[in-house]
């Protein structure tokens, strides 16, 4: 009888290991897309809020390339307003590993993440619609201005902290939710597993009381029944 059990056993205990190794093998892999990924969102976070900052250093926005009719009065205005862009090339590699990443979360971890992940990526090409609009009406005749609301959008957008009062930040709003949202799913992969999950203890637990639950028949309708209150008595029923 044992040397019959031993064939059985040892193609078990192959089959067993097998399991682990592949499990191991595609958890080490999200283990790794998943820090990437986080490094590479926090990075690219830091350089928008960088980029954002109202603030000017002195020197910044000489990178600026000079138009051929630009006049000269308004060459320290539209430095001034190029000084975002100029903020976030500087940045360029962050934002470049964050797309390569993101890559790599689609294919691991679904196209929502991904999304959620290249919001920086967004808030990149946002600033420099703004910054672009802004610098493009320098200069222009009174009735081709656009209106002073317009202007304060792109403000807005450009510059942190120059919001009104009552107004809300709308690219700090979306990169927060992202960043909440990227946490949430790529955080579990990076923190070390306990013992017990380390061995599938918590899964295997959750599938048998997963197979081991019943409910009688009839029992929810009962009990959506009991939730339903009593209508009050009408003068017709009395």
């Amino acid at each position: 009888m044992l040397i019959l059990l031993l064939p059985v056993t040892t193609i078990l205990v192959a089959l067993i290991g097998f399991y682990v190794w592949h499990r191991q093998l595609v958890r080490k892999r999200h283990f790794e897309v998943a820090d990437a990924a986080l490094s590479a969102f926090c990075r690219a976070a830091a350089s928008v809020a960088h980029a954002r900052r109202p603030n000017v250093v002195a020197g910044e926005g000489t990178t600026r390339k000079r138009g051929p009719l630009e006049l000269p009065a308004y060459g320290g205005l539209l430095d001034r307003l190029y000084i975002p862009v100029e903020r976030l090339k500087l940045h360029r590699t962050a934002f470049e590993e964050l797309e390569r990443a993101a890559v790599n979360v689609e294919v691991h971890f679904g196209a929502d993440v991904a999304r959620r992940l290249r919001e920086p990526l967004r808030a990149y090409h946002r600033i420099v619609v703004a910054t672009a609009c802004r610098m493009g009406n320098v200069g222009l005749p009174a009735d081709a201005k656009v209106s002073l609301e317009l202007l304060r959008r792109w403000e807005a957008v450009a510059h942190a902290g120059t919001i009104a009062p009552d107004e809300v930040d709308q690219l700090a709003v979306d990169m927060d939710e992202a960043r909440w949202a990227v946490e949430a799913a790529l955080r579990p992969y990076v923190e070390a597993p306990t013992f017990s999950e380390f061995l599938l203890v918590h899964e295997a637990w959750s599938a048998v009381c997963r197979g081991l639950r019943w409910t009688r028949p009839g029992y929810g309708k009962i009990a959506i029944y009991a939730a339903v209150p009593l209508a009050e008595p009408t003068m017709d029923d009395a």
